[in-house]
Formats: structure tokens, sequence, C-alpha cells
């Protein structure tokens, strides 16, 4: 006589599947537990914390510029805060200083052809866009090469007129 019980059909070895699944589940959730109770203290964060941490970070990199005025990366990290606050003309300001000081700072005509590009300045934009491409190719970067073209076809569209294109 053929008789097959549930719990023989899913047991290989003596080990239920329903223990590993169950395991398993309790494994998640607590996983779910601790990384959504630490989540949660991140979201906590209220805006007007968040506004005294980035104008301090400013202050911070201004006082960097101030022991070194020659330091490219402290202009550019002044950029990237300036950035973080929406004051994207002072963003402008920082990162030109930054290329004026390094002409071969591939980051900083980057970031500086996406500000112009909030400001809807598309010849600018397209300009630094293209001047980071060529030392990226220099520096044989290909991930920032590709990353560069895509925007580049992004401005091209956006910014459709013929004087724009080289």
């Amino acid at each position: 006589m053929l008789t097959c019980s549930l719990n023989n059909f899913i047991s290989f070895g003596g080990l239920s599947i329903f223990k590993s699944i169950g395991k398993g589940l309790l494994a998640f959730l607590m996983l779910i537990f601790v990384l959504g109770a630490s989540a949660g203290g991140v979201l906590a964060v209220d805006f007007k914390t968040y506004l005294k941490g980035a104008q301090a970070e400013i202050l911070s990199h201004k006082s960097s510029i101030r022991d070194d005025p020659l330091d490219e990366v402290a202009f550019f990290e002044l950029g990237k805060a300036y950035l973080a606050l929406g004051r994207h003309e002072e963003e402008i300001a920082a990162y030109q200083e930054a290329v004026k000081l390094n002409s071969q700072y591939s980051a900083a005509h980057f970031n500086l052809s996406m500000a112009y590009d909030l400001l809807k300045d598309g010849p600018n934009a397209i300009k630094h866009m293209l001047r980071a491409q060529d030392l990226y190719i220099e520096e044989r970067k290909h991930a920032q090469i590709r990353k560069v073209q895509r925007q580049l076809k992004f401005f091209y569209l956006k910014y459709q007129r013929k004087s724009l294109i080289p």
C-alpha cells in the first residue's frame, strides 16, 4: 500500500523544508527590522539639521581655502557643498576657481558642466562637458568617458541648436 504523508514528502534526509524556510524567513525579517531601525534614525534628521550641517561644511571648506588658497580640491568640495544647498551660482564660482588652479581637473569640468545645465546655460554646459571628455580620454577613464558621452547626447537633445553642436 502506497501512503505518503506531507511531512515525508517535504523532508530530505531528516531535514524539513519548513524548518529551513522558517529559519530563513526569520533571519530575513530580523534583517529588515535592524535595517529599518537604522534607516529610520537616518531619515529622522529634519531639514534644519541638514541645513546646519551643509552650512558647516561650507564654512569648513572656506577655512581650508583661507589656509591654502591654491588648493583646487578645496574649491571643488566647496562647489559640491553649494550644490547640496541649491546655490548654483556660488557652486559655479567654486568650480571655476578649481579649474583656474588646475585646468586638467576633469571632475571639476564635469561638475561645472552639470551646474551650468542646472542654470539652463547650454553652451557652457556643453563646453565643459567636452573638456571633461577630452581629459577623461587622456586619463583613460573609460567608465567616465561613457558617462560623459551619455550626458553630451542628452545636452545636444536638450539644447538642440545648430550653433551648439560641434
